[in-house]
């Protein structure tokens, strides 16, 4: 089987094809070899520029090129090429069955195949050949070629071409598709069914799996248009930002430390992820997006978020040791190689051409000339590595704030709607005449009849404190109760209890608390610590403490006594005795405390954990609620005397389509206020890794990229290919530095320039199939793949550009089309024909990337924290000693089970899970993941102690979900690992292995299985 080896020039980053060896030392005797095993000649016109050429250019011109020809074989040029290696001719035109150049790449010679090592030519390829030399293997001259080069296809002008005319399709999409087609025969596959389609379409949009509930509510949706409130719902999720913010900082290449040698960490590079995800969940207008990562600094009128936004610029790796040492030269070649990485990444991320390879001479295969590297250089001369602090009026603009309070006001309405509605069931449910009616439902509440075993799974009994007869009793000074970190930012909220005490002259005992993991800060129900027998709002250093005017505690004394405190978004706290206020509300000096997700939590009887401070007594019930309650829902929660339930058991109580409208409208509103919080904090000191500005001399050409040797002075510009845009700025030498990046943003962003949209609709087409319709996302040059799909490519782009630059607009168009919603139905006859599946005759099955096989299980076991945005989670210790090391850490903690894409991203603490998924090098632009299959993937789904974590967790979550019954606990994880039902030979086989070595192990082999990695 034909074999070759690719690979990577560092300087030139293209991929070139080092092999075709020893083509000379024997005789070629073609009577000896079968023929009839050769691939048929594709039956299309082939053309030498569009098919041949890009073709040898990347797998053949590495060995067989102008600097190194093996076995005397040139394919760059004709001549060389017609006549052969040392072994004679391997082209013979209108003879492509006779021609040696397709008996090698074919694997004819078996003791000589071509490529020797790596991945063979397709038979699409092998047959293209074969058509060109059939048709006369003709060759333009070296000025057609130069030609040729200058109008390639990627760099014509954009026009939109006429939708094929086909009868039976659904969409323009797939009339391009079916098109293509049904010139080779073919057609596209069924369609998928509904339980397949919404677990791709889930994955896909928001790189998480759907819930069983999701899965039941959209199969059993018979309304026509049930697909598109799909696609809607999953467009209009926080999470939708988080899995395309993923993909965008692959090829932004990401990095949340310096790399090289010293590898320092960057604590202030988040903000940049964060602006990405922020703007895809917004759906920035993509020629906006480009332009504020170019030139969002010095934008009108400027603000934080086009600073941080300008941070691609300088996301990459950083080489300290290089700009540290005495040398003057290797110092300026230090500062050049890092001007390369940022022209690298501006060509290879928007418009598609590796124009860092003009460096040090005009590119070999694109219309790139040295001059157009250095006026491109010259633009971002002025740009260096380093951080920056953040405008003090970052986001407080007041209509901004305004809208924010406004859309939180509107959200909440609704939720609170829906969970009333839903106590209202609850209630006529439960209530006896002695219970009127349910409390309102709380973040997390905390009931002590019958609950040992839940509350062991919630926290801890300290110092004597037990439960019995329904109570948690607190019987000596020492005694409290402690729970695990929330997994949610507390900052407006109620505190309630319903406590007795059993000594009415203690002091400083808090019935509940709310304090970060230190105890240096907490918000705290406390009993007679500043006046006697009075209740007051504790707080560290009485920040929030102000005495209220209010009748001394008497009948607290071994009776139970309702007290909430309430604290509001304006910062005025309200204090409540069974129901009733507790003195009037007041407005402390002292900002709302805000604690964060995994550094907060919950005790009761206990003050806070700096010190001191414990109540006797007992507390028959506590909850926290993360937002204010109303006066008449804080005499409603006194009323229900009991009748009171947790958020999480009134949502399991919801009907599975309410459960989706409020969880929708849950995730809406934690987004708003999480922004919300982010603007009202404080940032006058707050800096971000965004780069630093200077005026730059004026750039010299550097003769063959040598700072040894510069010539004359260039003035900043940008590609002269693209004729259609004046790309002439018409700046001087020494113009401003900000001025560069502007005048290159509007160059980059012109609507006459044909690549940008172009090279974001394919790399959102890739991100959707698996491949692109130019198979080389980050490269559109000669050396890049010609599109499979040229018109559709076209029409996608203009079409793009149409909706305002809407990548969300985008989406909706690949995603509702037959060629999406098919099957993945393998099917031998069109393999035969189409073996890789360029045509798109079905889907292809793609497996999960790292990132999404590490959420996924977050997601079945329950354990997924949700929490959007902020500093990344630190999964390791560091170590410094010259350079910094990081030793990675398992810690069992809610802010370690945040989404990966929160994980810090550091160039040498790798984690072994992700890194065997192939999940990329941070410092390496990747436009494309590799899908390796090793060993190490097994034994990492098989051992790594996350993985088994997740998997105790999944088995005790589908034991709570089915009441202990083993059948239906099998179920239900087989429901929440891989969204279907076990069929009843797998109900059988697993049922039997519970029985025989606990739930355990088959929720660990379901998260090991290939359906739990593939999606279909």
């Amino acid at each position: 089987m034909l074999v070759m080896r690719l690979i990577v020039d560092r300087r030139c980053g293209s991929l070139l094809l080092a092999t075709l060896l020893g083509l000379g030392g024997f005789a070629h005797a073609v009577d000896s070899l079968d023929l009839s095993k050769l691939p048929v000649a594709a039956k299309v016109t082939a053309d030498f520029s569009r098919d041949i050429q890009p073709l040898f250019a990347v797998r053949c011109v590495k060995c067989h090129g102008a600097e190194k020809q093996e076995g005397g074989l040139r394919l760059d040029a004709k001549l060389p090429a017609i006549t052969g290696g040392d072994s004679g001719k391997v082209i013979e035109p209108g003879k492509s069955a006779k021609s040696r150049l397709i008996h090698l790449v074919s694997g004819l010679e078996r003791d000589n195949p071509m490529p020797p090592k790596g991945v063979p030519l397709t038979v699409y390829e092998i047959g293209l050949l074969r058509a060109w030399i059939d048709q006369g293997a003709q060759w333009p001259d070296l000025g057609a070629v130069a030609k040729i080069q200058s109008n390639h296809w990627s760099l014509s002008p954009l026009k939109k071409p006429a939708v094929p005319v086909n009868a039976g399709t659904k969409t323009p999409i797939d009339a391009f598709v079916q098109t293509k087609l049904t010139e080779r025969g073919l057609a596209l596959a069924k369609a998928a069914d509904r339980q397949t389609l919404i677990r791709r379409l889930s994955f896909d949009l928001i790189g998480l799996p759907p819930s069983p509930e999701e899965v039941a509510d959209f199969v059993g949706d018979n309304a026509s248009d049930a697909y598109e409130k799909l696609v809607e719902r999953l467009l209009a999720s926080p999470h939708y930002g988080e899995r395309w913010g993923r993909h965008w900082l692959d090829v932004a290449r990401y990095t949340e430390s310096q790399g090289f040698e010293y590898d320092r960490l960057r604590n202030n590079a988040w903000h940049y992820r964060d602006y990405v995800i922020r703007s895809f969940n917004d759906d920035k207008p993509y020629n906006q997006f480009m332009k504020q990562q170019i030139a969002g600094d010095v934008l009108e009128p400027t603000s934080s978020e086009g600073l941080i936004a300008c941070s691609l610029l300088v996301c990459g790796p950083w080489d300290q040791a290089g700009n540290a040492q005495s040398n003057a030269t290797q110092k300026m070649i230090t500062r050049e190689d890092e001007l390369e990485d940022i022209i690298g990444v501006i060509g290879q991320t928007f418009i598609g051409l590796t124009i860092n390879c003009a460096r040090c001479h005009s590119h070999k295969f694109d219309p790139i000339p040295q001059e157009d590297y250095y006026r491109i250089k010259s633009v971002f001369e002025g740009v260096r590595h380093g951080e920056r602090g953040l405008h003090a009026d970052y986001g407080r603009e007041p209509d901004r704030l305004a809208a924010l309070n406004k859309d939180i006001a509107r959200v909440s309405n609704e939720i609170a709607a829906i969970e009333a509605e839903a106590l209202q069931a609850f209630a006529a449910a439960n209530t006896t005449p002695a219970q009127p009616e349910a409390g309102p439902a709380a973040l997390v509440r905390l009931r002590f009849a019958g609950a040992t075993d839940q509350l062991a799974a919630l926290g801890k009994l300290n110092g004597g404190a037990a439960i019995d007869g329904g109570q948690l009793l607190l019987p000596v000074s020492g005694s409290f109760f402690q729970t695990l970190a929330l997994t949610k930012d507390i900052a407006e909220k109620t505190l309630e209890a319903w406590v007795s005490l059993s000594d009415l002259q203690q002091s400083g005992g808090a019935a509940i608390s709310i304090e970060n993991s230190s105890g240096s800060h907490f918000d705290a129900i406390v009993f007679g610590e500043r006046n006697p027998r009075l209740w007051m709002a504790g707080s560290d250093g009485f920040a929030r403490t102000q005495a209220v005017d209010a009748p001394a505690e008497g009948s607290a004394l071994n009776e139970f006594i309702h007290m909430a405190i309430v604290y509001r978004a304006d910062n005025t706290i309200a204090l409540f005795r069974n129901g009733e206020p507790y003195g009037q509300p007041y407005t402390p000096p002292a900002p709302l405390q805000v604690f964060q997700a995994g550094d907060a939590h919950i005790l009761l009887g206990m003050r806070h954990t700096g010190g001191g401070g414990f109540l006797t007594g007992a507390i028959r019930q506590a909850a926290i609620y993360d937002r204010a309650l109303s006066n008449a829902e804080v005499a409603a929660s006194f009323r229900s005397a009991g009748l009171s339930i947790s958020q999480s058991e009134l949502i399991q109580q919801m009907p599975a389509k309410t459960r989706l409208v409020r969880s929708d409208a849950q995730a809406q509103l934690t987004l708003l206020m999480q922004e919300r919080t982010s603007l009202q904090q404080p940032v006058e000191q707050s800096v971000s890794y965004v780069g630093i500005r200077e005026q730059p001399a004026p750039t010299r050409f550097l003769s063959r990229g040598d700072v040894k040797s510069p010539q004359h002075t260039v003035t900043p510009g940008a590609l002269s290919a693209v004729v259609a845009v004046e790309s002439n700025f018409g700046l001087e030498a020494d113009a401003p530095e900000a001025q560069r990046r502007l005048r290159f943003a509007e160059w980059l962003t012109d609507s006459q320039n044909p690549l940008p949209a172009r090279v974001m609709v394919n790399r959102i087409w890739y991100l959707h199939f698996g491949q692109g319709i130019v198979a080389t996302p980050n490269d559109f040059g000669v050396s890049g793949t010609a599109p499979s799909h040229p018109e559709l490519l076209d029409w996608l782009a203009v079409t793009f550009m149409e909706s305002g630059w809407s990548v969300k607009a985008l989406h909706r168009l690949i995603v509702q089309s037959a060629t999406y919603r098919q099957s993945s139905e393998f099917r031998a006859e069109a393999a035969a024909i189409d073996a890789d599946n360029q045509l798109l005759w079905r889907y292809s099955p793609r497996r999960l990337e790292a990132e999404a096989v590490r959420d996924a299980m977050l997601v079945a076991s329950g354990e997924l924290n949700p929490i959007i945005g902020g500093p990344s989670f630190k999964p390791f210790t560091i170590s410094s000693f010259n350079s910094d090391f990081y030793q990675l850490v398992d810690r069992v903690e809610p802010q370690f089970n945040r989404r990966t894409v929160y994980r810090t991203n550091v160039n040498s603490g790798k984690d072994p899970l992700l890194d065997a998924f192939d999940c990329p090098d941070p410092a390496v632009k990747t436009p494309r993941r590799g899908v390796t299959i090793t060993p190490l993937q097994a034994l990492e789904l098989m051992n790594n102690s996350f993985v088994q974590r997740q998997a105790k967790h999944l088995a005790d979550r589908a034991m709570v979900a089915a009441d202990s019954d083993v059948s239906r606990a099998v179920q239900a994880a087989y429901r929440f690992a891989i969204g279907r039902a076990p069929t009843d030979k797998e109900a059988e086989r697993s049922t039997a292995a519970v029985r025989d070595r606990g739930l355990l192990h088959v929720c660990w082999v379901l998260l090991n299985s290939t359906e739990f990695v593939y999606v279909q």
